[in-house]
This record gives C-alpha cells, sequence and structure tokens, in this order.
C-alpha cells in the first residue's frame, strides 16, 4: 500500500514489511522542480513512484515494502539541476541516502542487494534519460554500446528508448561490459515528421531577396528536446539537453546530430586511426565542498580544446568544448570525462581552461601520455600545448602551481560568481528554451 501525505503517515506496516518515507522539500522560489522518481524491486517492477507537488514546502510519499530478502533502486531525474531542492530517503527507520542537488540520482537499498556487476572482471555503464513529459505523440531513441578494439567493434547492448503519452519520462538503463575496455555509446535523434506549411520559393532555381515565395505544405522533422547523463565506473563522460535533430532557422531544415560518446581505457590504436589522428584523454574531478552551494553551476566551468594559432581565447577555433559534454551543472566529489580523436596537427592544438574553473585535480592526455607542459595566456587562461611548445611569451606552471593558481583565483572571483549564479537562477527558464517548437 503507498500513500501521500503532509503531516506524519497514516500507514502501519504488518511485522514483514517496512516503512519507505520520501522527503522532497523544495525550498526556492519556483515551487516545483520537474521531477519525477520511483522506486523498483529487484526484478524491475515499479512499488512506488510520485512527482513532487507545485509547492515550496515538504512533499512525502509513503510505502509498505517487504523488508527480508529484498533489494530496492530508488530512481530520481528531471530536466534542470537546482540548488534549492534536497530530498531524503528513509527505509525502516534509517536514512538511507539524502541529497541537496542532483539532475539523476540511483540509489540501491535492502538486506539483498548485490553489485550490479562483477566488480572484478567488469564495468558498470549507467545511463539516465529524461524526455519531453508534454509531447503528444510516441516515439523513440535508438541506442547501441559496442566494445572498440583497434580492427572492429562489437555491439554489448542495444535497444530502444520508447517515449510519449502514458510512458514515464525517467528512463534508466544498467549495462555490464568487460573491465579495461574501451568502448563507445551510440544515441541516435528520433525520426519524427510533420506535415507545416513553409515560405517556400515559387521558383526552386530563385532564392534570395528576388524569388517569389508561396506558402507550400512540407514535411518536416520534428526537433525533440531530452536531456541524459551517462557514467562509466562513476567516472560521468556525457551530461547534457539534447534537441534532436537540430533544427536551422539559417539553412531552414533539421540536421540529424546523434551523439557517440567514447569511455573507458580507450587507445589511439583502437580508437583512432593512427596515421592521421591523435587520442585525446581528458580527465577532471570536482572538489567535494564548494563554497556557493552543493553544486558547480555550468557557467563557472569553461575548457576548450582546439586550435591555438590565435592571441585571445574568444577567437580559437575549439574542436569541441565543455558544454558539449555537460551543459547542466557540476555534481561535487565527482569525475569527469572526455575521449576523443583530433587531427594530427602538432603545436597548433591545445587544451584550455579558464583559470577559474573550480577543478580539484585535472589530467590531459595525448595517446596515453599525460602532458604537463601548461603555460599562462593573458593571466586568465591555462594553456596545454597538444604537442610541442610553441609559445615563447607564455610563463610556465607546474602542476602544483596550476591548482594554486585556480584556487587563489576562485577566491578573488568569488563574490561576482555568487553574484552571477544567482543572478542567472531567474533566466534558467529562458536559457533553456528550445530552438524549435517540438509541440
Amino acid at each position: 500500500m503507498v500513500q501521500s501525505a503532509e503531516d506524519s503517515p497514516a500507514l502501519t506496516c504488518n511485522e514483514t514489511d517496512a516503512l519507505l518515507q520520501v522527503k522532497y522539500n523544495i525550498t526556492g522560489n519556483y515551487g516545483y522542480s520537474g521531477d519525477s522518481f520511483r522506486v523498483e524491486d529487484k526484478d524491475g517492477n515499479i512499488v512506488l513512484q510520485g512527482d513532487p507537488e507545485y509547492s515550496s514546502s515538504i512533499n512525502k510519499t509513503y510505502g509498505c515494502l517487504p523488508k527480508d530478502n529484498a533489494c530496492y533502486t530508488f530512481l530520481i531525474g528531471g530536466q534542470h539541476q537546482w540548488d534549492d531542492v534536497s530530498y531524503a530517503l528513509f527505509f525502516d527507520g534509517k536514512l538511507v541516502h539524502r541529497s541537496d542537488s542532483w539532475l539523476f540520482d540511483s540509489v540501491q537499498f535492502g538486506d539483498s542487494c548485490k553489485p550490479r556487476c562483477n566488480q572484478e572482471y567488469e564495468s558498470l555503464v549507467e545511463f539516465f534519460m529524461f524526455g519531453d513529459r508534454y509531447t503528444k505523440f510516441e516515439y523513440e531513441y535508438e541506442w547501441d554500446l559496442s566494445v572498440v578494439n583497434s580492427s572492429s567493434s562489437a555491439s554489448v547492448s542495444s535497444g530502444v528508448v520508447p517515449q510519449g503519452p502514458g510512458i514515464s519520462p525517467l528512463v534508466h538503463k544498467i549495462m555490464c561490459i568487460p573491465k579495461g575496455s574501451c568502448s563507445s555509446f551510440f544515441i541516435a535523434a528520433p525520426n519524427v515528421t510533420r506535415e507545416v506549411v513553409r515560405l517556400v520559393p515559387e521558383d526552386d532555381s530563385q532564392e534570395g531577396p528576388n524569388a517569389t515565395y508561396v506558402n507550400a505544405t512540407v514535411n518536416e522533422r520534428v526537433s525533440l528536446y531530452a536531456v541524459y547523463n551517462l557514467a562509466m565506473d562513476d567516472i560521468t563522460y556525457r551530461k547534457v539537453e539534447w534537441w534532436s535533430p537540430k533544427y536551422s532557422y539559417v539553412l531552414g531544415r533539421s540536421d540529424d546530430n546523434d551523439q557517440t560518446t567514447n569511455m573507458g581505457s580507450c587507445t589511439v590504436d583502437s580508437l583512432c586511426d593512427e596515421q592521421t589522428q591523435d587520442l585525446v584523454d581528458l580527465e577532471y574531478h570536482m572538489p567535494a565542498k564548494y563554497e556557493w552551494g552543493p553544486m558547480i553551476d555550468r557557467s563557472e566551468m569553461s575548457w576548450h580544446f582546439g586550435y591555438s594559432g590565435y592571441e585571445t581565447w574568444e577567437r580559437q577555433s575549439q574542436l569541441f568544448g565543455a558544454y558539449d559534454y555537460n551543459n547542466r551543472a557540476y555534481d561535487l566529489n565527482t569525475s569527469y570525462g572526455v575521449i576523443e580523436c583530433v587531427p594530427k596537427d602538432g603545436c597548433d592544438l591545445s587544451f584550455n581552461i579558464t583559470a577559474t574553473s573550480p577543478v580539484e585535480s585535472l589530467a590531459v592526455k595525448k595517446n596515453g601520455i599525460q602532458l604537463d607542459d601548461t603555460t599562462t595566456q593573458g593571466g586568465v587562461v591555462l594553456m596545454t600545448p597538444f604537442g610541442q611548445n610553441c609559445s615563447t611569451t607564455s610563463s610556465k606552471l607546474s602542476g602544483g602551481a596550476i591548482a594554486g593558481l585556480v584556487i587563489a583565483c576562485v577566491a578573488v572571483v568569488g563574490g561576482l560568481i555568487w553574484y552571477k549564479r544567482h543572478q542567472n537562477q531567474a533566466s534558467k527558464e529562458v536559457e533553456d528554451l528550445p530552438t524549435v517548437s517540438a509541440s
């Protein structure tokens, strides 16, 4: 039996059951976080679920669950990560877990829980997704997890993520792969079309201001919204909001933006074309405590990898950057990783991170070898050349000095960051508006 209440629970469990309590506290000004949560038994059956109410108060959900020979999984997630909500999970009178900030979270509890993968021989891959709960039609995302070696790739697990009316937007999957392997996770944009009326050139051969435009009914792919998180062995490799396919108003079309995320112990010969590419392996760890709150806002973390033949940070040509892998928020005491193949361009390529980015540790590897030749650019950017150091005007820093400079800069600009973060909080919903309506 399950019920919700604002006051003390009226449930009285029998001797073979234990009381499960989910306390969800919304303390901010928004009054609604958009999260969903549920509890599954060891067979994956949903035994309790809920959506926090639109109120700045404590929402409580209760249930009596069998306590002997039992294992349960608590799942929670949504489209946004806030610093003014919290939840606490109690089972049989004991606190199981508490969190003050999350995008997604999973917790196992019960007296018969076992590791979900063979810890000696397997790595655990955890995938979360939260779709658009208001979509009025059904669609699905296709995904595939494969192990990659020098000659081929082998699919380990694959499937689809269904979304639409009556389907929970909160998705969670656990996959086990051989430990020490290099893996790639691929997810494809849904192929959903609809008829819309657009202005098109009357004559296909004419475009621009001199063309004559008429209304025409065309089939157009729908751009759909989701947020997903992908981690392997406690390293987060992707944590993003994703509009797919990506619609371009300039080009007037939708382009596929399928995503592939590399994870694990990858080598240049297993993942890249050794003749034309090098392997970038980036890993950084966030501090366990942060002066400004229970999470680190995405705007406070800024890095990119790209061509460094320019004088300023803004003019550098990026191959990829922080927002490509995490455009939500950074969890405290958590590691993040990026593995990519890049062109062999010697010292023209570099990894660049602002000195105020609050990382506790950072490692940049090229083809498995850690790079330590870091220099300052303009006093605010730490640059690690990906190859020989072509910079002759910048001052070099050791690894310890990098950490010291980051901490010092964070302390100096802390007040500004706090102000900016809380100023931006009110505009989060505006920032996260879609580029095109998917209704």
